[in-house]
Parts: C-alpha cells; sequence; structure tokens
C-alpha cells in the first residue's frame, strides 16, 4: 500500500498543502470485478478538496454509464451490476441510506430520454446502438462533456505523475478530443514506433511523447472497451 504523503504538491490543483491525501488515478469502483487482488492501482498525491470533488464526479458518472455500457464485456464485467446497486434501496443498510438510493433511482429514471429513432449527433463515440440488436425505441441518459473532459484531465495528469514523477505546470494545456476511433487510427499508426502502452485491468492507456518535453504528448485512454478519451497536452 502506498505511504500517504505528509505534504508536498496536489497533482489536481499544483498548490502545496501540510497534509494530501491518496487519490486513485482510475476510480477503485470501476476496476472489472474479475481484478486480482494483487493488482497495484495507481494513486496520486492530492489535497483533500480534489479528492472530495473527484470521487462526486465519479461515483455520478460510474452511475451513468454503468448503465450505458455491454455489461458481457469481459474487461467491464460486474461494473453495470455495480451501477444498479447504487440506486436500490433494497441493498441500503438503514433507512437515511434506502432514501438516498431511492432519489438516486427517480432521478436517473427523470433524466432518461427517450427516441424513436436515435439522432446522428450528440451520442458519446462508442456508445451507440448495436447494429445487431432490434430497438423498439431508444432510452438515452445525459452526460456532461464538461463531466469526461474533467476525468480526461484527472487521468493524464495522474499517468504523467505516475510515469514520469512530475506535474503538468500551469504553462501546459491539456485538450480534450471526443472522437471517434476511425478519425484516431491514423494519428496511431504514425506514432507507431513512439508509443507507450500501459495495461491496468478494464484499462489501457496509450500515449506518446514529445522528445523534447515529456510533458508535452498524446494520449488515447480506454476504459472498459468502451470509454475512449483522447487528449493532447501541449
Amino acid at each position: 500500500m502506498a505511504k500517504r504523503p505528509k505534504s508536498g504538491k496536489c497533482v489536481h490543483c499544483l498548490q502545496n498543502f501540510n497534509n494530501l491525501t491518496r487519490d486513485h488515478v482510475f476510480p477503485s469502483a470501476w476496476y472489472p470485478d474479475n481484478t486480482p487482488e494483487n493488482v497495484q492501482r495507481w494513486t496520486i498525491p492530492s489535497c483533500r478538496e480534489c479528492n472530495n470533488e473527484y470521487g462526486k464526479l465519479e461515483e455520478d458518472m460510474l452511475l451513468k454509464l454503468g448503465l450505458c455500457i455491454n455489461p458481457e464485456y469481459a474487461k467491464s464485467s460486474g461494473i453495470t451490476e455495480k451501477a444498479l446497486r447504487s440506486i436500490d434501496p433494497e441493498y441500503a443498510t438503514d433507512r437515511k441510506e434506502k432514501r438516498i438510493r431511492q432519489r438516486k433511482r427517480d432521478k436517473v429514471i427523470k433524466e432518461i430520454v427517450k427516441f424513436k429513432v436515435l439522432p446522428h449527433t450528440g451520442v458519446y463515440p462508442n456508445f451507440r446502438s448495436y447494429s445487431n440488436l432490434y430497438y423498439p425505441e431508444y432510452l438515452s441518459i445525459l452526460i456532461s462533456s464538461k463531466q469526461i473532459e474533467r476525468l480526461c484531465h484527472k487521468i493524464v495528469r495522474g499517468i504523467t505523475y505516475i510515469i514520469d514523477n512530475t506535474f503538468i505546470e500551469e504553462n501546459f494545456n491539456i485538450n480534450f478530443f471526443p472522437v471517434e476511433d476511425k478519425d484516431v487510427r491514423p494519428i496511431l499508426e504514425s506514432l507507431q514506433k513512439g508509443l507507450e502502452k500501459y495495461e491496468l485491468p478494464g484499462i489501457k492507456v496509450v500515449r506518446a511523447m514529445a522528445d523534447d518535453d515529456r510533458n508535452a504528448g498524446f494520449y488515447a485512454i480506454e476504459i472498459w472497451d468502451q470509454l475512449k478519451m483522447y487528449a493532447i497536452v501541449i
């Protein structure tokens, strides 16, 4: 288990603190249930405020994304079940928690959008319908693009700290791109010789770094074989 740093800089806000927490680069609850117990889960130094804010963001996204991914994929094994349990009052341990789960459930149901025909725009890449299935209607869950962008920024900062033991400072920009895989494939092919690849259960990261600055580069992040995020740091 990684030791909690007593003081230092937060990877996220880049401010110095006397007491830091350890934040998971990839949310602990996002690992599939077939993850071996001895897997080293990446953690980074974070102030308590940033850690709490990202924790709430990741909890909300796990619920929404967990209801949209394919539960039959090995890389997302158990994720959908986690999402469903989190809004099932029957899994509550007391009355207060039961009310909280019921409110979350009601909120999700209220926010579901129904389509007779799936729109051509506004659907996150790799989350469209399956061509081999018949859909009498399409149930869609709204997810803020800002939430996904923030998650992408967090992961890029975390990976940089874990691999290079450095911070992405304020004079660098992290640019997030929600694009189709086919649009990124030519970039990956052109960078093939310089690609670095890292894998954890359900998670894969591919990146290519600038020769003159290890902070600048291209990142391809894949979670559960479906959630794809691409970023360029300049």
